[in-house]
């Protein structure tokens, strides 16, 4: 009778620590999910949403900053005047100690190191933001097709009103920003010689500048689909903040 006590003491201690290790497994993740998210969104103007998966296993090294796995997407951000569709990082392996996540501190986006980055643009809000511009693209308009993009408006000299259609694409500079080329140049449906169009090979900047962003960036790449421009690269140490 006492060995069959016993017994049951066994279990229901190990039923005690296994739900106590699953609360952990729930809890930690959460806590720790909502502490990055906090200090995510106070590095920009304003964000719709931002939505964080930490995990590692066991949990209990998220506490210390151990990330088997971190993902931070953050949805129609402000930065700079500019609104980013979406941002997404994705870590592996990621050393963050848990104190550098605090609101308003630059520590977590100095941290953040090597992760994943994809940004999504979308058309009408480069559009946007070229509409509040001061400077003679003020005027111009950006549409975006598969593999294309296309940069058209007016141009003002002396009282005249000159049409400008143009084909083109993106290229990155400095790892930050977008610049656009010229491929093709007509004025009022006229096209304009190549050698002409050359002359412009250093490209338009249309204010897609992601310097500010509170964490360092490198961007490798652009692909332009309908309606959106995806940049793929990578964070770096620092950032605005």
């Amino acid at each position: 009778m006492a060995c069959r006590g016993t017994v049951r003491r066994i279990l229901r201690n190990a039923l005690v620590v296994l739900l106590i290790v699953a609360a952990i497994e729930v809890v930690v993740p959460i806590y720790v999910g909502r502490k990055v998210e906090f200090a995510v969104r106070s590095g920009f103007t304003s964000a719709e949403s931002v939505s964080v998966v930490a995990r590692s296993l066991p949990a209990l090294k998220l506490l210390f900053g151990r990330f088997d796995r971190l993902s931070i997407d953050v949805d129609r951000a402000e930065s700079a005047g500019f609104i980013i569709d979406r941002i997404s990082l994705d870590s592996s392996d990621a050393r963050i100690p848990l104190a550098k996540f605090e609101p308003e501190s630059s520590r977590w986006a100095h941290a953040l190191g090597d992760s994943q980055l994809e940004v999504l643009i979308d058309e009408d809000d480069i559009n946007d933001y070229l509409g509040r511009r001061e400077d003679y693209l003020r005027a111009f308009s950006v549409r975006l097709k598969p593999g294309l993009a296309e940069l058209g408006g007016r141009l003002f000299f002396g009282g005249l009103s000159v049409g400008v259609e143009s084909q083109g694409h993106f290229v990155i500079e400095d790892g930050v920003r977008l610049i656009y080329v010229f491929d093709r140049l007509s004025v009022e449906k006229s096209e304009v010689p190549a050698f002409i169009v050359n002359m412009f090979e250093d490209g338009i900047g249309v204010g897609i500048d992601l310097s500010d962003l509170p964490f360092g960036i490198q961007l490798e790449s652009v692909h332009v689909y309908e309606g959106t421009a995806r940049l793929l690269g990578r964070t770096s140490e620092g950032g605005s903040l």
